[in-house]
């Protein structure tokens, strides 16, 4: 018999399902083991990442590579197998999932651990400080009971070393180490958080989904974890972007910042423009929160802290500062931009918000308007109008808030 001619016993020998056939010849087959259970995790010193594709065989069928496949990708289900009747290898893959079709092949629990190296400046300062605040992490009852400020300071500290648990310190200490070998809860901890949900709902969701699939890999999954997840991530974004603007590739970037709130907290949105190798790239840098008070003193400094955790040497780059027309930002003197331009080495180039520029020249017109009682006269009106509710169910709408951005338009 010629050596790679299919054979009709191994199917039932090999564990092969046929995927392509003209007549009675046998052209294609697919591993079944590799369809029903995926590959085994080899936990060898392998340089390249293992496959996670199935097998299939053409031909000539060697009986040789498939043995060889089998015993290396699937070595205690093949062994299972090999040890079974011919009637119970009939019904070794009934009523069962392809591997495709569950949650494990996408997960990928055997996964590498990931190994990152983050900065003492990104870590302690801008991690541990700038983005950590006590009030935030103290709980009620916390604060009613800690009254006594030696309590309270050893509470916080305690508090602020468990959220930079997964931040180690290496020998040289020049900078810190993070080890993730939990890689699974990892990547699902980021996707949850990066869909909106808080650390606690995506704490209950993972749950969820381990009581009802019965998966007992995602049990533990707390959200003072998915926390120190977070700034793990959060800390490897800043040295990223920390290594881009000390390469000698960048000799240049462009600043622009803005204030906003969300929740009753003020953040700082800062935002850079920088060319790597020919290619300009505008990059959401940050959302610093602002604890302090907004005075242009505090906002520089913050910016300025930030600004030399990452690179030391940013004043020599800086080529451009852009902000919006709040008077903080704005003033001629003691503005926040104009105090980052006195703090770059060269020339800069100041740009103002074209909205804000606009606003300032209708609201010097909306002035001239009733002897400048218009904007006062409208809000007295907007404030009846919305409270007529039954002018708002009739007409389906309701009359806009005055706000503090760009009131004249």
């Amino acid at each position: 018999m010629a050596r790679g001619i299919w054979q009709s016993s191994y199917k039932r020998k090999y564990g092969l399902l046929v995927t392509q056939q003209d007549g009675l010849r046998v052209k294609g087959t697919r591993c079944k083991f590799c369809k029903y259970f995926g590959r085994e995790v080899l936990l060898d010193n392998r340089k390249r990442g293992a496959r996670k594709t199935d097998q299939f065989y053409t031909k000539p069928f060697r009986t040789d590579m498939i043995t060889r496949h089998l015993e290396n990708q699937h070595a205690s289900k093949w062994a299972e197998y090999s040890a079974l009747s011919a009637d119970d290898q009939d019904r070794f893959f009934d009523n069962l999932q392809p591997h495709a079709n569950t949650m494990f092949y996408y997960l990928d629990p055997g996964s590498d651990e990931i190994n990152l190296v983050l900065s003492i400046a990104i870590v302690e300062v801008v991690i541990g400080d700038m983005m950590f605040r006590p009030k935030d992490e103290l709980d009620a009852d916390d604060v009613d009971d800690l009254a006594r400020i030696g309590d309270r300071n050893r509470k916080i500290t305690l508090l602020r070393r468990a959220a930079l648990q997964l931040f180690k310190n290496n020998e040289v200490g020049n900078d810190y180490t993070v080890c993730i070998k939990t890689v699974m809860w990892f990547k699902l901890a980021i996707q949850h958080v990066s869909c909106g949900l808080s650390f606690r709902q995506v704490a209950a969701v993972v749950e969820h989904t381990r009581s009802t699939c019965n998966i007992a890999k995602l049990g533990g999954l707390s959200d003072l974890l998915i926390g120190q997840y977070v700034r793990v991530l959060v800390g490897h974004a800043l040295q990223v972007f920390s290594n881009i603007l000390a390469s000698t590739n960048v000799w240049s970037f462009a600043l622009s910042f803005d204030g906003s709130q969300h929740r009753g907290t003020t953040f700082f949105d800062v935002r850079v423009c920088v060319a790597v190798r020919g290619v300009l790239f505008n990059l959401h840098l940050i959302a610093m929160p602002h604890f302090d008070r907004h005075t242009a003193a505090h906002q520089e400094a913050m910016l300025v802290k930030l600004l030399d955790s990452l690179y030391e040497f940013w004043p020599r780059k800086l080529i451009s500062v852009t902000t919006d027309g709040e008077k903080t930002n704005m003033g001629h003197r003691n503005g926040v931009q104009i105090r980052m331009v006195r703090r770059a080495e060269f020339k800069v180039i100041q740009i103002w918000c074209a909205p804000h520029q606009l606003d300032l020249v209708v609201h010097m017109a909306v002035d001239e308007i009733c002897g400048g009682t218009w904007v006062k006269d409208m809000y007295v009106l907007s404030t009846y109008l919305r409270k007529q509710s039954n002018l708002i169910t009739e007409m389906n709408e309701t009359f806009p808030k005055k706000t503090n951005r760009w009131v004249a338009l």
